[in-house]
C-alpha cells in the first residue's frame, strides 16, 4: 500500500511541477495574443473539456503536468489546425522580447512555486533551524563539547593555525563554510581551530583539534543552529536565501558537466533517484520536508529548462535572439535537426543517470 502512494505522491510531484511550468508559457502567451489552440493539464484520453474562444481547455487522464498548443511552435504548413493563424499571432510573429518572456515564463513560475511553497514552510513551521551565528544545541560525541562550548555562544571567528586562515562569523552558514577544507585548505585527518565566541557579553576563545569528515568534506565539531519559529518577513528572507545559493548549485553542477562531465554526471539524479528520494520522505509522513522536496525539484526544473540545449527553453530563448541578429529566421529544417539532435542528448543523458539511479538502489 506505501509503494502505491508513494508511487501516487511522484507523480502528483512532477505533474505539479511541470503543469505549473506550462502554464507560465501559456499566461505569457495569451498576454501577447499568441494564438493557444489547446491547454491540457495532464496527459492522454481528454477526460472533460470546455471551449472558451479559441483555445480547448482539457483535463486528461494521466495526471503527469500538461502542454500549450501555441501557433507557431511548428511549421505552420504542416499543422492543419493552425495553418490559417496570422503569422503576428504566432510566437515567432510577436517581438522579439515577447519570445523571450513566453519562453522564459515557464522557468519563472516554477520559481514563484518554489518561492511560494518555502514561504510557506518557514512560516507555519513550528520550529526552523535559522541561520544565526548562536549554538542551539551542542552534541556530547563532538569536540566542541569537550573544549567547553555551551549552547547560547555566539561565534564570531575562527583561525587555522595550521595555515593562518581567519574567517569571521555571523552566520551558520558561514561555520559551514569555514569548516570545508576547499575554503579552509587543511588537508589533515584533525586540525586545531581557534574559536572566537561572545557569552554573556564577554569575548572568549576557545581552542579545540576537530576531526575531518570524509562524507561531509568537512571538519566537525558537533554543534548545531538555534531552532525558533519565524516571523514572515525572516520567512521571506531565508527563502530567497535558500532559492539563491539552491541556484548558484545547480549552476555551478551544470557548468561542470562541461568542465569535468564524468565525475559531475555520476553525481546526477534521474527519474528513478527522484522516485526514491520521494518515497523516503513520503513514507515518513513528513509534510514540510516533502513541500520543501517539491520546492527543490522546481528550481531544478525551472534551471534546467534554462540550458541552450536545442528541445529545452534555453535553445528557443537562444534561437529568438540569434534570429534578432541576424535579421532572418533559422532555417527550418536547421532548427528541426538541431532539436532532434537536443532531445538525442537530453535522452541519452537521462538513460544515464537513469542506469546509476539503480546502481545505486539495487
Amino acid at each position: 500500500m506505501q509503494t502505491i502512494i508513494n508511487l501516487i505522491v511522484f507523480i502528483l510531484v512532477l505533474g505539479v511541477i511541470i503543469l505549473i511550468h506550462e502554464l507560465g508559457h501559456f499566461i505569457a502567451a495569451k498576454a501577447f495574443g499568441v494564438y493557444c489552440s489547446e491547454f491540457s493539464i495532464g496527459m492522454g484520453p481528454s477526460l472533460w473539456h470546455s471551449q472558451k474562444g479559441e483555445t480547448a481547455y482539457h483535463i486528461r487522464a494521466l495526471p503527469i503536468g500538461g502542454y500549450v498548443a501555441m501557433a507557431g511552435e511548428v511549421d505552420q504548413e504542416e499543422n492543419e489546425e493552425m495553418k490559417d493563424v496570422p503569422f503576428e499571432r504566432t510566437i515567432k510573429g510577436i517581438k522579439t522580447w515577447k519570445q523571450v518572456v513566453v519562453m522564459s515564463a515557464g522557468v519563472f513560475m516554477n520559481f514563484v512555486l518554489a518561492i511560494v511553497l518555502l514561504i510557506g514552510v518557514y512560516t507555519f513551521s513550528a520550529s526552523v533551524s535559522t541561520n544565526e551565528n548562536i549554538i542551539g544545541n551542542v552534541l556530547e560525541e563532538g569536540v566542541a563539547y569537550q573544549a567547553g562550548i555551551e549552547v547560547g555562544d555566539e561565534i564570531t571567528q575562527m583561525t587555522f593555525p595550521a595555515n593562518g586562515e581567519t574567517f569571521s562569523i555571523s552566520s551558520m552558514s558561514d561555520i559551514t563554510a569555514a569548516l570545508r577544507v576547499e575554503n579552509n585548505h587543511v588537508e589533515a585527518a584533525e586540525t586545531e581551530i581557534e574559536i572566537g565566541l561572545m557569552r554573556d557579553g564577554a569575548p572568549q576563545t576557545v581552542t579545540l583539534v576537530a576531526l575531518y569528515d570524509e562524507s561531509r568534506e568537512a571538519f566537525y565539531l558537533g554543534i548545531q543552529p538555534t531552532a525558533r519559529s519565524l516571523t514572515l518577513t525572516e520567512s521571506i528572507s531565508y527563502t530567497f536565501q535558500d532559492v539563491a545559493e539552491m541556484s548558484t548549485l545547480i549552476f555551478q553542477t551544470l557548468g561542470r558537466l562541461i568542465t569535468d562531465s564524468r565525475n559531475t554526471i555520476s553525481q546526477l539524479s534521474g527519474p528513478a533517484g527522484i522516485y526514491q528520494v520521494t518515497s523516503q520522505v513520503t513514507s515518513q509522513g513528513d509534510i514540510a520536508t516533502l513541500i520543501a522536496l517539491v520546492a527543490t525539484l522546481s528550481i531544478n526544473v525551472g534551471i534546467f529548462n534554462l540550458m541552450p540545449i536545442p528541445g529545452l527553453d534555453g535553445s528557443q530563448i537562444l534561437f529568438a535572439l540569434v534570429e534578432k541578429a541576424l535579421g532572418r529566421p533559422i532555417p527550418t529544417r536547421l532548427r528541426y535537426y538541431l532539436q532532434l539532435a537536443g532531445l538525442v542528448l537530453v535522452f541519452g543523458l537521462m538513460i544515464v543517470v537513469t542506469i546509476q539511479d539503480f546502481s545505486r538502489i539495487f
